[in-house]
């Protein structure tokens, strides 16, 4: 069988490490505050995101990248158990080698499900008046925890001055914006504003002592040179049932993430990828990475709205570019001094863009009711949307208070897991929709 040939111009390497980099900050966050490898995380997720790209007959473009939502059950298990590849580190990682690729499955059973019920019983569960607002709070909820996490708590932390972390961010944002918008249309810097955004942000960085080459590089080559560190675990491979449990529960809500990123991607895009290729299709393919992520040691991966924003930042809808964005993250993932550089990205770089990003997940949301239609003159249609914003975005703000003042009393827990504020508010107004009645006359209500 003769292969079909990928051409690629100078334009879609561009574009593809614009993808690439967008991902960066919270993929490797993840790893870092979980005491993980960060280039085997690169390589998972690149490989995850190929797979995910052929398992939806290469028409998705999605990335995948390292799941926030596992990350409080991440700290408990691996943050107190040693070092890399030490005895009790290699035990813990291998119980939580196990509970991921469980979970994987658990994405594969979903998928089954989804695929004998039809999707259009799903979208009937998923109409515009949810998933709209739910798209909504994904840039809202998202905007200032990354904000908090790459600027303020550094410097409550006595890591640096809030002035420098304030005017990094602040520079990387406007970069980003005056590049997308004074660039003539069809210039090549016009589909790479976040790679040139983060570039002069690093710079800046540099010049007022944000940024620390120090003691950063370890030597090694390639990440195989230490596989024994590396790959230890799966000496140590058991079926922990606390790390089991404290796992699965949040796939439930990572499971209703990901209908909403795909939603939100299918809005950008102007392509209904529910029904072509199918959500059971792209779940299957977020089950397999995340498979794969536990097979090598790596967090769970899920669809990434960072890459969303990109799509609608760039207007280039091309899978392909996703396909070779993953190709170069395996390979840079490899080379362990690129990781080791990324390391010493300023974390307000990575905030500055977030203001961008995530703001433009959250106008698509916006687009969504518009583009649909939606009454808000509907007393149904208005209390979902009302209920929606103000519960997402007030359970929101707690669990932010909470990340600032240390008190788990502000996040929602059950059975010791972490519950998001968007996986609530999302079942929050999928019940409104099923029990609200219609109401045959709008009203107007007075401003």
């Amino acid at each position: 069988m003769k292969l079909k040939k990928l051409d690629y111009s100078k334009k879609d390497v561009v574009l593809s490490l614009q993808h690439m980099f967008a991902m960066l900050g919270a993929t490797i966050l993840v790893p870092i505050l979980s005491n993980m490898n960060v280039s085997i995380t690169l390589i998972s997720v690149g490989i995850g995101t190929i797979a995910f790209y052929f398992i939806t007959n290469k028409k998705v473009p999605v990335f995948l990248g390292s799941s926030c939502a596992f990350l409080p059950a991440y700290i408990s298990i691996l943050a107190t158990a040693g070092l890399i590849g030490s005895p009790t580190w290699n035990y813990a990682m291998g119980g939580l080698s196990i509970a991921l690729v469980l979970t994987g499955m658990l994405y594969l059973l979903f998928a089954f499900i989804i695929k004998k019920v039809g999707v259009a019983k799903i979208k009937k569960i998923f109409p515009a008046i949810v998933i709209g607002p739910v798209i909504i709070l994904i840039g809202l909820i998202l905007a200032p925890k990354m904000l908090y996490n790459n600027i303020v708590s550094n410097y409550v932390s006595g890591g640096s001055v809030l002035w420098k972390e304030w005017s990094c961010a602040i520079l990387t944002a406007l970069t980003i914006v005056g590049v997308s918008s004074f660039t003539k249309p069809k210039s090549l810097l016009k589909v790479m504003p976040v790679i040139i955004g983060f570039a002069v942000g690093y710079i800046y960085g540099i010049i007022i002592g944000l940024v620390s080459l120090d003691g950063i590089f370890s030597g090694q080559i390639v990440v195989f040179q230490d596989l024994a560190t590396n790959f230890s675990f799966y000496g140590n491979l058991n079926f922990n049932l606390g790390t089991i449990f404290a796992i699965l529960p949040i796939a439930l809500v990572s499971i209703t993430e990901h209908m909403g990123d795909i939603s939100a991607n299918s809005i950008i895009c102007g392509k209904d990828f529910m029904v072509d290729p199918g959500i059971d299709k792209t779940l299957t393919g977020d089950g397999v990475a995340t498979m794969i992520a536990g097979a090598l040691g790596a967090p769970a991966n899920t669809t990434y709205g960072e890459n969303t924003a990109v799509l609608a930042i760039t207007k280039n809808y091309n899978p392909k570019l996703l396909f070779l964005a993953a190709c170069f993250t395996v390979i840079f993932g490899i080379f362990t001094p690129f990781a080791e550089f990324l390391t010493s990205i300023p974390p307000a770089v990575i905030g500055g863009a977030a203001l961008i990003l995530f703001g433009m997940i959250s106008a698509s949301g916006l687009r969504s009711l518009i583009d649909a239609k939606v009454n808000l003159n509907n007393t149904k249609n208005l209390m979902i949307v009302t209920l929606i914003l103000s519960v997402g975005l007030g359970l929101g703000v707690m669990s932010l208070i909470g990340d600032v003042t240390g008190n788990s009393l502000y996040k929602i827990m059950i059975a010791g897991v972490e519950i998001s504020p968007l996986a609530i508010a999302t079942i929050l107004g999928i019940v409104l929709n099923a029990i609200l009645p219609e109401e045959k006359d709008d009203i107007v209500f007075p401003m």
